[in-house]
């Protein structure tokens, strides 16, 4: 169950910080294409070897290809080779029915989380959209109609955890007053900070 919780991070925290490196400036681009073959090995081993992790790794792909939120040269190349593999190798494994409920959250998700960043919005609107749990929720009637083990629920939440903590340390760093305030300081203390 650990390698699983801690894979299911990886990937989470690992897709946060390429995407705010390639998106917002926060992190060491090298580290991120470094990084990015690792996920994607990651990935695939866990929807090649697991049917349930096809099935929810496929879903926010797809939510997130659907939403057209894939923005950026490592993105796309790493879609494509997730999406050819799981196409060639694991197209047997996907459940489809699960598969269509959490990519349609995951779209809800997506749409709901840009609504929210560019609208003045409730409190809880803006967290439910913020931490996207809309596909959390279907994720969880999914394992309590045991269509999807509980425990796959337990790893999504690893997922997200791991990506909300990466974004929550990026933006820590932008609000360092004496960082903010200085452009060269703030790029030594990325390039120290991130490589």
């Amino acid at each position: 169950m650990f390698p699983q919780l801690a894979a299911y991070a990886l990937i989470g925290g690992g897709l946060k910080y390429i995407d705010d490196a390639f998106d917002e400036g926060l992190h060491s681009r090298k580290i991120a294409s470094l990084m990015a073959p690792v996920l994607v090995a990651t990935w695939i081993s866990l929807s090649v070897l697991d049917p349930y992790s096809a099935t929810i790794l496929t879903a926010v792909l797809l939510g997130v290809l659907f939403s057209g939120k894939i923005d950026n040269m490592i993105f796309t190349a790493s879609s494509v080779a997730i999406i050819l593999t799981v196409v060639l190798l694991s197209r047997d494994n996907i459940l489809l029915f699960p598969l269509a409920v959490l990519t349609l959250f995951g779209i809800i998700d997506e749409k709901g989380n840009d609504y929210v960043d560019r609208h003045r919005t409730s409190g809880f609107l803006r967290f439910f959209f913020a931490h996207r749990c809309a596909l959390k929720l279907a994720l969880l009637a999914l394992c309590l109609a045991s269509i999807i083990p509980i425990t796959y629920f337990f790893a999504f939440l690893c997922f997200d955890l791991a990506y909300d903590a990466v974004g929550y340390l990026g933006k820590l760093e932008i609000r360092k007053p004496e960082i903010q305030e200085m452009p060269m300081l703030r790029s030594l203390y990325r390039i120290i900070v991130f490589g």
